[in-house]
């Protein structure tokens, strides 16, 4: 008896000091394939009626501009603009951009963005910080505003535009 306590605790002591070491060695390996893929909630490819749902579930405060199937949210300490495909009859959002109104030292966000997108950036001189999170997204940041897009949507719009 005495023994399978002795190898109980070490056993144990082994578990926390490995977790000492590797704090992401408990975090299941399905969680550190799961990449964030939205901008308070608003992703590329979400339905105009999706997007109405989320702004009523979470009570941002929102307004559809004029004439399109653009909104303009203020959540938090940030203006958030959402604009849909004015085309297809579901009108899924194409690009979220979140404008910051103070976001502190850029180095702090860039580490704060990587940490929730579960993703590492690259430096791009005209765009700034670059990540692909999701399912293929691309989010960018240049220091005050976050743009979140479907870069294979935009590829395959720009096509269909020079087509014209």
């Amino acid at each position: 008896m005495k023994i399978a306590i002795v190898a109980a605790g070490m056993i144990i002591l082994a578990t926390a000091a490995v977790v000492a070491i590797q704090p992401g060695f408990l975090k299941p390996a399905s969680l550190a394939l799961v990449k964030k893929s939205d901008i308070l909630g608003f992703s590329p490819g979400m339905t105009f009626e999706e997007t109405t749902k989320l702004v009523t579930q979470r009570r941002y405060r929102c307004r559809q501009l004029r004439d399109s199937h653009t909104l303009d949210c203020a959540v938090d300490a940030a203006r958030v603009t959402i604009d849909s495909d004015e085309v297809d009859e579901r009108h899924p959002i194409r690009r979220v951009t979140a404008e910051l109104n103070n976001p502190g030292p850029q180095e702090t966000a860039v580490k704060s963005i990587s940490d929730q997108f579960n993703a590492q950036p690259t430096r791009d001189a005209r765009e700034g910080w670059i990540w692909i999170v999701g399912r293929g997204l691309k989010l960018s940041y240049d220091g005050t505003a976050l743009r979140l897009v479907d870069e294979a949507e935009e590829a395959r719009r720009s096509k269909e535009g020079l087509k014209r």
